[in-house]
């Protein structure tokens, strides 16, 4: 196997290895990162091989080859290197369809890995020399990146994957093993392996023989066709070239030789394009026959004859009388390509990763560059090998030339796909030529080439006419229109862009990550050119306002051009050169400006909120032509044309025409026009957006350019304007660049910390862009140019992924210079650092230097710099002793999270506080428990006491008897002591134990209640910080909401302001999101329907414009908007009409006011007289309801004719975690959020008592009137408390209303003053009860309903208070009243078990250890039934029946006596003191469940 690898790589060549001379620290790192790759390579591999359509795994997997590849080449192992990146390029042309995804392939990179970890990898550690043949693997990358069917020795080679599993394995690409093979003879014992490899070439030959059959079947179809194709041409060599690799593999030399001559012989002939003869078919023919009969003869198992059958074929093969060497070289296809390769077609080659970013950058040198590279490949090929490659690169030669011609074709997307698709079959022609394979152009390839001839043919026709009548129109026009301005109009036809949205043109494919970085820096810019905008208008001669919105559009430009949305990237740019045309003064600051500026930036702001919803990006035409002819506009010119070129070029064509005799002059001003507009191109790099430098230039020039005299005063006065421009730019640029560069510092430090932060390198790049910019129009190219490559730079970080620190002091040595060009004019080693910058390694370069070297201050003293050619990732200098620096932290850094990440994180705080109050519930119940515990042993020792006693009592007693020891000693004068006083004592001890026990117990419960109080604080903190993270301000949503009403206005020709109050409240961002849709509809309605048009509002003596207010509220947990505007106000007529010819109400029907109001939120109902875009279906402000509604709000209106309309919107505020007060009502437990709670007061029963017996319905609390109402009523429709025989007053609840009303209700009880409660939803079930708002899960796992007390405070102030007659409430209230039984027992068993039961059935149940424990409780308590026991420490049960019969309050209680006392003497004693029924013990659970009914029953009747 070794011999027939090696003669298969022989052609094969690989790097030569430099690592052994390289620096010891550098292979450790190196090494340690080979040691993490493994890490993540095994278990990707593995889930590649159970996934293998998984496209993440299959990325990870490809970029640490990557990894290994970049890193093994910076070390020196580039043979190493080199084998990763036969790995890399297969899996690149895997994920790009190019080859397909086959368990080959997953068998190859996993081969590799396994070398890597078993073989490569001690040896790097090692510090040793390869000692293995990598070109096999290299070869089978190239193999499989053609498409081609691996050779058999191959094949073996690849189960390395499975069996390489320890560095002992022999692979079988030992160097040291081929080289004593050839140098020494095998010493090993011959006979055992003889018998080996007889055994394994058996095997090897029956496969063969089996394979062969099918291969030979393939020769006899090619010899028995008719006509002979160029497939089958292609199926007869596949066929000799397995049949060469399997007799190769199963060392049949006779065969292998035989095959290699057929196969180079055909495979000549169909590069020559020479059609086989009777000869070829002949000697063909012979070798069909000579592989039979050989295979025959080794069946058979003897080797006999061979030799023979060999020795005709050889024959046969001489009479032929063909030889390789007769090929010519140039038609010798292996030899064309090592030809082709010499030639200098680098970019050509590599056109097809490169063309995407160097096109428009380096426009247009790249593209000359390509067009001559294929000139040279065009003189090269033009002959019969590579006459496929010839023809496909005389079309792209073409289509270079094109561009070149007709530079626009690159502002075009499609462009990049169709020259994008061309270069990769390029590429493709050439891996066939070196497969040795026919180049034929097949379909597809001329479908793709003709797509793209006819791109660029009809582009080039339809962008190269000029138009010449329309500007003669144009300048005519603009001198006998008078100056007019119909916003309606102008809004009308720039809303027309949105037929694009979905064309072709339109562009969908976003990257996400960068497309929701650019929302939410899109959202701040919009905010910030809002209120520019507003300040330029109110003062138009700000300077500072007009820099801002340059630097804002210029900023959300590159932004747009990052994400590929190019037609946002184009409208920024003509509004930016607007703006910049104005601080020239080139346009003069109007209203009427400023009112298309604002619609034009109300359209950027609209398609932005598209890409948000739609991911759409859709073309601009009406709104870049109303740009271009924005002046013409303003003074109210109608300009036909939005061809801005071609209007220059006819423009430059009219002067010329008219003025033949000052040409010379005219060309002087063109010059000088251009280097006023050249400032307007801020990105130069991408100069093919905006081809024509004139393009700003007013069209009424024309009129000034009469006579030679006029163009030379113009010439000087623009040669003066542009000295003073220029100056102002600086100056301007030189404040620019201060604020940039004190951010860039910050940004590169946030970057080095975590290098996965793509949006650090987009601000960096934003960064690196502005100034790029702001220092071409300042004219200062050196720092143009350093800030172009840093720009490229970060780009080219972000799109590789790159994560290596190795250029991080080549960065802040650039951004160093910067400051030093900049500020102070020093441009010292400016071609070093731009060529270190330019040779910058983006792919290859992995490896990381020690932490030590970086945050290196390169600059503190001396503005010095000097640089080492090379590709600027050269170490730092050696000065003597590292040195680390102090780490210093950002300002306020800010990081992105995910909104699902916050809600989760919430969701998991919300939980922990759950079992915090667990705990606290459990830590409480142990404490009484130990409380329980301190008396049980109180107890304990005075009964010990008395024992001891009673013990002293008995010895003094048994003095004297015979088994005294001491007869002669009186009890009083010796102590004696019997088995019993030592049990005594030994108690005695455990009961002090057990005291030293439960004062530790109750020492470390302290300590956990201290520790769970630390703890809420700071979930409380945690809790607070989360919310505030969904916080936002309410002000962001204005901007928004002001477009609206400026858009609605413009469009019906209505003026109208919003002016907004009390915007600096925060909401969380969801509601916020869900408000936006209603608060739009509002606005939209109040204009349409509310805001008279200007006669009608002049007649009704009002101000020419109209007035929207909006205010923003709170009142507890609810957000209260108000929409008030002060037009015609709604008719109730109109709107009754409508809903009785709708059917919605009958003719007779009585309504009041806000019940007729309520119609206009049915669906479908409008009173529009005809339906637009405004309004007119009905939709509007249903979808206003049904939303608020969703978020459980309401609507209400109120309207007054002639004076206007106002809407309120109240909707609560929902949080995940809120302080509540619970509240107890008949027998449930409720929770009421603090924030809805004005006050809490005690009322006493009597007085409450009083008013729910009258018909009053206001009860005063401290001299003001309140409407008074008892929770049960919302909950359990129970109206009238149970006060009757409650000692104690209760708790009321003051609440503050809607209206600023304040209600009182009633509760039976306040079940601790505060709790933190976790605010969970609640079904669609519970929708209907308005009284709820949610639940929460209280410590011991009970649920708990959360009330909305808003919601309560509203039902009490629209409804009056009910009373009902007494038996009627007598009977609900015993009816849905819990009974309350006391247990009186010294048994603590009987008390627990029989508690336990009545809970069970629904009693409420309060225990008493013995009589006396019982009377005290009967004087806060009323029982409705005691069970009682007889004999009892201090009172038993006949002295308590007795003391109870005899109790004012108690007398009738009924009493059921359980006693273990059934004799006939203890009943009738029981009876004649009133008990009421006996029972014995043990007693059964359904007598006893039955008497107690009996007995509620009849006290109930």
């Amino acid at each position: 196997m070794k011999e027939i690898l090696k003669h298969l790589v022989e052609t094969t060549t690989l790097p030569e290895d430099s690592y052994l001379d390289q620096d010891a620290e550098i292979l450790e790192i190196f090494v340690e990162e080979i040691e993490e790759i493994f890490v993540e390579l095994d278990p990707l591999f593995e889930k590649w091989y159970a996934e293998p359509t998984h496209q993440e795994t299959l990325l990870s997997i490809r970029r640490h080859f990557h990894t290994l590849k970049g890193s093994g080449r910076m070390v020196g192992a580039k043979s190493a290197g080199e084998t990763a990146w036969a790995v890399e390029d297969t899996l690149n042309r895997v994920i790009s369809g190019a080859v397909p995804l086959t368990a080959t392939v997953q068998k190859f990179a996993k081969t590799v890995f396994k070398l890597y970890q078993f073989k490569l990898y001690p040896t790097f550690k090692a510090v040793q020399e390869i000692d293995l043949d990598l070109r096999p693997l290299v070869l089978i990358g190239q193999q499989l990146q053609q498409n081609q069917s691996l050779e058999p020795a191959l094949e073996e080679l690849l189960q390395l994957s499975n069996h390489l599993n320890s560095n002992d394995v022999v692979t079988g690409l030992e160097l040291s093993d081929i080289e004593v093979a050839e140098s020494e003879p095998q010493v090993a014992d011959v006979s055992e392996q003889d018998d080996q490899v007889h055994d394994v070439l058996e095997e090897t030959l029956a496969i063969f023989i089996e394979e062969a059959e099918d291969h030979l079947a393939t020769i006899d179809q090619f010899l028995n066709a008719d006509e002979t194709k160029v497939q089958d041409y292609n199926g007869l060599i596949r066929a000799l070239h397995t049949l060469r690799g399997s007799s190769s593999m199963a060392q049949i030399e006779h065969v292998f030789n035989a095959s290699s001559k057929v196969e180079n012989l055909f495979k000549t002939l169909v590069q020559e394009e020479i059609v086989s003869t009777s000869k070829e078919i002949s000697l063909l023919t012979q070798y069909a026959e000579f592989v039979r009969d050989y295979l025959h003869v080794l069946g058979r198992g003897t080797n006999e004859q061979l030799d023979v059958i060999y020795a005709t074929f050889t024959t046969a093969w001489d009479n032929y009388g063909f030889s390789i060497e007769d090929v010519d070289d140039e038609l010798n296809p292996q030899g064309m390509v090592s030809k082709l390769i010499e030639l200098n077609i680098d970019l050509l080659l590599d056109a097809e990763f490169e063309f995407d970013q160097r096109a428009k950058v380096e426009y247009p040198e790249y593209i000359q560059h390509l067009g001559e590279q294929a000139k040279q490949l065009l003189e090269f090929t033009n002959n019969r090998a590579a006459q496929g490659i010839h023809d496909f690169t005389s079309e792209l030669y073409a289509g270079y030339q094109a561009l070149l011609e007709k530079p626009e074709l690159l502002n075009v997307d499609y462009a990049y796909e169709l020259f994008g698709q061309a270069h990769q079959e390029f590429i493709h022609l050439f891996d066939t030529l070196a497969a040795g394979q026919r180049v034929i152009l097949t379909e597809e390839v001329h479908k793709v080439l003709n797509e793209l001839m006819a791109f660029v043919q009809q582009d080039v026709e339809s962008t190269s006419t000029t138009v010449t009548e329309p500007v003669a129109e144009a300048i005519v026009s603009g001198n006998t229109l008078q100056p007019s301005l119909d916003l309606a109009q102008i809004s009308q036809q720039i809303a027309s862009d949105h037929q694009y949205k979905q064309s072709n043109t339109a562009n969908t494919d976003f990257d996400d990550d960068l497309l929701d970085i650019f929302l939410e820096e899109a959202e701040e810019l919009l905010m910030g050119m809002d209120q520019d905008l507003n300040t330029w208008s109110k003062n138009g001669n700000d300077p500072a306002a007009l820099n801002n919105l340059m630097r804002y559009l210029h900023t959300l430009k590159g932004g747009a051009n990052m994400i590929s949305a190019p037609f946002i990237g184009s409208i920024a740019h003509e509004l930016e050169s607007i703006y910049e045309r104005v601080i020239r003064q080139q346009i003069a600051t109007t209203p009427q400006l400023i009112s298309i500026i604002r619609l034009v930036q109300d359209d950027v702001a609209d398609r932005i909120q598209v890409i948000r919803t739609e991911k759409v990006d859709y073309p601009a035409t009406a709104t870049i032509n109303v740009l271009h002819n924005i002046q013409n506009l303003v003074e109210g010119t109608t300009v036909t044309t939005s061809a801005s070129e071609p209007l220059v070029e006819a423009f430059v064509a009219a002067i010329e025409e008219a003025q033949p005799p000052v040409q010379e002059p005219l060309s002087n001003v063109d010059r000088i026009i251009e280097v006023e507009t050249e400032t307007a191109a801020v990105e130069s790099a991408t100069a093919t957006e905006e081809p024509s430098v004139v393009e700003n230039t007013d069209v009424t020039v024309v009129e000034q350019l009469d006579t030679p005299s006029l163009v030379q005063e113009e010439a000087v006065s623009a040669v003066e304007e542009a000295a003073s421009l220029l100056s102002i730019v600086e100056e301007t640029f030189l404040e620019e660049a201060e604020e940039i560069l004190a951010t860039t510092d910050g940004l590169l430090k946030q970057w080095t910390e975590q290098r996965s932060d793509r949006s650090v390198l987009l601000q960096l790049q934003r960064a690196a862009h502005s100034l790029k910019g702001g220092a071409r129009m300042a004219e200062n190219e050196p720092v143009g140019a350093i800030a172009y490559e840093l720009e490229t730079t970060f780009e080219q970080f972000a799109v590789h992924n790159f994560s290596s620190n190795v250029y991080d002091p080549l960065l802040q040595t650039a951004f160093e210079w910067l400051k030093q060009a900049i500020f102070k004019r020093d441009f010292s080693n400016y071609d070093g650092l731009k060529n270190s910058l330019a040779s910058i390694d983006y792919v290859d370069v992995i490896a990381q230097l020690p932490t030590r070297v970086t945050q290196i201050d390169l600059l503190n003293a001396v503005p010095s710099f000097e640089f080492v050619q090379g590709d600027g990732t050269e170490p730092p200098a050696m000065l003597g002793e590292w040195k680390e620096t102090t780490h210093l932290d950002g300002g306020n850094e800010m990081i992105r999270i995910s909104a699902d990440l916050v809600e989760k994180m919430i969701d998991l705080s919300g939980e922990n506080a759950i079992n915090r109050s667990r705990i606290e519930m459990d830590l409480g119940q142990l404490g009484n428990t130990l409380n329980e515990m301190e008396l049980a042993i109180k107890r304990l020792a005075d009964q010990l006491r008395r024992m001891e006693g009673e013990l002293e009592s008995q010895i003094i007693a048994k003095h004297g008897s015979e088994n005294s020891r001491y007869a002669d000693f009186d009890p009083l004068e010796m102590d004696q002591y019997s088995s019993l006083n030592q049990l005594s004592k030994s108690l005695a001890e455990s009961a002090s134990d057990l005291v030293d026990f439960k004062s530790t117990l109750a020492e470390k419960i302290r300590d956990a209640e201290g520790l769970l109080l630390q703890q809420s604080r700071i979930q409380a903190e945690i809790q607070e910080s989360l919310m505030r993270t969904r916080l936002v301000p309410f002000s962001r949503m204005l901007p928004r909401l002001q477009r609206i009403v400026r858009q609605t206005a413009s469009t019906l020709n209505r003026p109208t302001e919003l002016v907004v109050h009390n915007t600096e409240g925060e909401l969380d961002r969801t509601i916020l999101e869900r408000l936006v849709t209603p608060f739009e509809h509002m606005l939209r309605n109040a204009i349409d329907h509310g805001i008279e048009d200007a006669e009608q509002r002049s007649a009704a003596k009002k101000s020419a414009t109209g007035q929207i207010e909006l205010n923003i509220s709170r009142q507890g947990t609810d957000v209260i908007v108000s929409f008030k505007d002060d037009g015609k106000g709604i008719d109730e007529s109109t709107i009754k009409a409508k809903a009785l010819n709708l059917g919605l109400i009958k003719a007779d029907q009585v309504l009041d006011k806000q019940e007729i109001l309520q119609f206009i939120f049915h669906p479908g109902f409008s009173t529009a007289k005809e339906v637009t875009q405004i309004s007119g279906r009905g939709v509007g402000l249903d979808v206003v309801q049904s939303e608020i509604k969703a978020l459980g709000g309401h609507v209400t209106v109120e309207s007054e004719i002639g004076f206007g309309t106002t809407f309120i919107i109240r909707v609560p505020t929902t949080v995940a975690v809120s302080d509540a007060l619970m509240v107890k009502a008949g027998d449930q437990q409720y929770a009421i959020p603090l924030a809805q709670i004005d006050r809490i007061v005690r009322i006493a029963p009597t007085a409450l008592d009083h008013y729910f017996h009258s018909k009053d319905d206001q009860f005063k609390i401290d001299g003001v009137s309140y409407k008074l109402r008892y929770l049960s009523e919302f909950l359990s429709n129970q109206p009238i408390p149970r006060l009757s025989n409650i000692g104690h007053s209760l708790p009321v609840l003051l609440i503050k209303g809607n209206s600023g009303q304040t209600i009182a209700l009633l509760v039976d009880q306040l079940i601790g003053s505060r709790a933190q409660i976790v605010v969970k939803p609640v079904g669609q079930q519970f929708a209907s009860i308005g009284a709820i708002a949610g639940a929460t899960i209280l410590g011991d796992g009970h649920v708990c309903l959360i009330l909305d007390g808003q919601n309560i405070a509203r039902q009490i102030l629209s409804t009056k208070r009910v009373t009902h007659a007494a038996d009627h409430r007598d009977f609900g209230r015993h009816q849905d009243t819990r009974r309350l039984v006391m247990i009186v027992d010294d048994s603590v068993t009987v008390r627990k078990v029989t508690s336990r039961l009545l809970e069970r059935q629904g009693f409420d149940i309060v225990t008493a250890k013995d009589g006396v424990d019982a009377m005290e409780q009967l004087e806060s308590v009323k029982p409705d039934l005691m069970l009682l026991d007889i004999e009892m420490p201090r009172m038993d049960g006949f002295e308590v029946t007795n003391l109870v019969r005899h109790h004012e309050i108690h007398q009738n209680l009924p009493i059921i006596m359980i006693t273990s006392r059934t004799g006939e003497k203890h009943r009738e004693r029981a009876f004649s003191l009133g008990v009421t029924h006996y029972m014995g013990k043990p007693f059964q659970e359904a007598e006893l469940l039955a008497n107690i009914q009996q007995l509620l029953a009849e006290k109930q009747g």
